[in-house]
Order: C-alpha cells, then sequence, then structure tokens
C-alpha cells in the first residue's frame, strides 16, 4: 500500500505516518523505484496501535519505548499498565487543582462584583487585580450592598 492509502486506513495524515517512520515508531518502509513508500499490512496494526495510545495520552516517547519492548520480544502490557495508572494519577491532581482554581475565580469575582473599573490616569495597570486581592471578602460584599 502507498502511504495514501494507507492514510486513509489509519486516518492518520501522511505527514504524521512520514514523521512516525522517522522518529522509529514505524520501521522504514520499502520503496518503489520511483521511490513512493510501500507498507505492508503490519504497519496498519502498528499505526492503529499508536493512534490509540496517542489517544490514551501517551507520548511518542513512552510509546516508541513500548513497541521497543514488543519488537525484542518482551511483553509490555506491566509497562503500558504504569503509564496509563501515572496518566491517570496526573489527571485526577489537574483536575483537583483546576476545580480549586474555579472555586478562587468564582470567590474573587463575587469579590470584585461591586468595585468600580479604574479611571485611566490611575497607576494601576487592572485595579481589580491589584487592589481587589487586598480586600477582605466581607468589605468587598460591603461596598455591594451600598
Amino acid at each position: 500500500m502507498k502511504i495514501g492509502e494507507v492514510a486513509a486506513r489509519t486516518g492518520l495524515t501522511a505527514q504524521a505516518i512520514r514523521y512516525y517512520e522517522r522518529e522509529g515508531l514505524l520501521p522504514r518502509a520499502s520503496r518503489t523505484h520511483t521511490g513512493y513508500r510501500l507498507y505492508g499490512p503490519e504497519a496498519l496494526n502498528r499505526l492503529a496501535f499508536i493512534k490509540q495510545a496517542r489517544q490514551l495520552g501517551l507520548s511518542l516517547e513512552e510509546i516508541k519505548r513500548v513497541l521497543d519492548m514488543s519488537d525484542s520480544g518482551r511483553a509490555p502490557c506491566c509497562q503500558v499498565r504504569t503509564l496509563l495508572a501515572g496518566k491517570l494519577e496526573h489527571l485526577d491532581r489537574t483536575i483537583a487543582e483546576l476545580v480549586t482554581l474555579r472555586d478562587q475565580l468564582r470567590r474573587f469575582l463575587s469579590k470584585i462584583a461591586g468595585m468600580p473599573d479604574q479611571a485611566d490616569a490611575s497607576d494601576h495597570i487592572c485595579r481589580l487585580i491589584q487592589v481587589a486581592a487586598a480586600v477582605p471578602p466581607d468589605a468587598a460584599r460591603t461596598r455591594q450592598s451600598r
């Protein structure tokens, strides 16, 4: 199969396939006498694996290590399990940090809701950030109720 057919069958771009080949994730394709790459059916399996691994959050470096293990006859499943568990832990931490940030932003927006915009001649870049951060929440509520 030529690269265009492989691209169509895998849903990857020809550019991505060439990149994976350059980076060693995909063995070098044989070439026609005119220089076109020719791929066998095993390339479809490998590219499907790479695509799915990317969708699960594995980096190309991580995928290459897994492929190298498999190519050398070792089962990489334990390594894959460890990598994916690490990705999940990282994602859980990121989600927790984002929830905390969202809550902080809600509190901050509530705190600055009643504050007026600054005048153009102000020394502050943005009064809402520079001054409101120092205003206790109760003071902001008192201003809002006036």
